[in-house]
């Protein structure tokens, strides 16, 4: 059953702290979720050009898909099971057994592993089987870490303070663990020392730290230092992404209490001193990083899990964040996403409440005018097309169709779809 309330931006600000009305995003639409959600991630699963969500929640253990309709909203979720008392918790979304079709991982934090449910294409899933990882596996991010073109998955294990790097061989995955901080908690992929190869940056809560692991990449990784996040805080999650558009990955964490958003821009290979942004609420938590109000530049969106509200960042171009702006969340939110939900060219929210047991949409009423007409010459044919390609293959943040705050093919097949449906 979904539940509206519509909850518009600018009847939030009397909740917002000092906050400019950059953001324009209304909701949550509030969808009832299978008890205790946890990690959530979107795309495009039945081919129909519009991105779906996919939840992993803890019981009764299974993955939920919800269907977008097309215009942001969503059907009853369709449910695949992971196995009784797995603990199916934060999953993530990527072509991770070959073709063109999206499939599914999902930390099992019970069974100290990932399950890989490959997708069909037209929006079913079959468990190909599960692949061993550290205690308690916490969070999964992906990238090409051996650079053979497929898709890996680095793994954070909460209890064994390691990070498992799964190395993909056409849908098999294999094992290596790499030791990090105590307590770890997120993990973010980026190319933090610019020599081409992807990289880890790992939030350790107990240790008040963010380790960062530098690929050789052939799929190793090994010690590139730590960061230190304010003493009087702990780290949850963790994001990387190009802030202030000098071409580096920069890092972010969630950090309570107090709550802030611990800043790290990157200047050529080497991290600056951490800036630290208060987030307006309590028990600051997971967070990420998005194009929230089409100006170009990578927000912030960060929820706090005491105060059940998110504060969202806006980015001034140059890795500087402004006042948050806060909007209300359900219980206990667990994790957010940011991508494009709506079909509108504009980035969209998604949070999963845990203790409310549902999942939060929230829309962007910042529509893109016409995505498709990406050269702005009123328009649209072929040499979009280009100029997309151009922008795409120098990873220009305006590539970022998708809204999710990386340049890669899901971008390619979000623009052709907007090509093709015109303005």
């Amino acid at each position: 059953m979904k539940m509206t309330t519509l909850v518009t931006l600018a009847a939030g600000l009397a909740m917002t702290q000092g906050a400019s009305a950059q953001f324009a995003l209304s909701g949550p639409t509030s969808y009832a979720t299978a008890q205790r959600p946890a990690g959530v991630a979107s795309g495009d699963f039945n081919g129909d050009g519009f991105a779906d969500l996919a939840v992993g929640t803890d019981n009764l253990d299974k993955v939920s898909v919800m269907f977008n309709n097309g215009d942001g909203t969503f059907g009853a979720p369709v449910n695949f099971l992971t196995g009784a008392g797995t603990g199916a918790g934060h999953v993530a979304v990527a072509d991770l057994v070959g073709g063109p079709q999206l499939d599914i991982a999902v930390c099992l934090q019970n069974a100290n592993s990932v399950l890989v449910f490959q997708g069909n294409g037209a929006g079913g899933f079959t468990s190909i089987g599960a692949f061993a990882t550290g205690t308690e596996p916490r969070f999964i991010d992906t990238g090409d870490f051996n650079g053979d073109g497929l898709t890996d998955m680095a793994v954070v294990n909460r209890d064994s303070n390691d990070v498992t790097v799964l190395t993909n061989t056409v849908g098999a995955f294999s094992g290596a663990s790499f030791a990090v901080g105590a307590d770890p908690r997120a993990v973010a992929v980026g190319d933090f020392n610019s020599d081409g190869s992807a990289d880890l940056a790992v939030s350790n809560h107990d240790d008040r730290t963010v380790s960062i692991l530098l690929g050789n990449g052939v799929g190793g990784f090994g010690a590139g230092g730590t960061l230190a996040v304010n003493p009087a805080t702990r780290p949850e999650g963790v994001v990387a992404g190009d802030f202030d558009g000098d071409g580096d990955d920069d890092l972010a964490a969630g950090t309570g209490d107090p709550s802030l958003a611990a800043v790290w821009l990157n200047a050529g290979g080497a991290f600056g001193a951490r800036s630290d942004y208060p987030t307006g609420g309590v028990g600051a938590g997971s967070l990420t990083a998005g194009d929230l109000d089409s100006d170009g530049d990578m927000d912030l969106a960060v929820l706090h899990v005491d105060s059940n509200n998110m504060a969202l960042l806006a980015n001034n171009g140059a890795g500087v964040f402004g006042a948050p702006q806060l909007l209300p969340t359900g219980t206990t939110p667990d994790h957010v996403l940011i991508a494009d939900l709506g079909a509108s060219g504009a980035a969209d929210i998604a949070v999963t409440n845990r203790d409310s047991d549902s999942t939060g949409v929230y829309l962007n009423q910042l529509a893109d005018p016409c995505y498709a007409d990406f050269n702005s010459d009123g328009a649209i044919n072929t040499l979009d097309v280009l100029a997309f390609l151009n922008a795409w293959g120098a990873s220009d943040l305006g590539a970022d169709c998708d809204g999710n705050g990386a340049v890669n093919t899901l971008d390619v097949l979000c623009f052709l779809n907007a090509w093709n449906a015109g303005c």
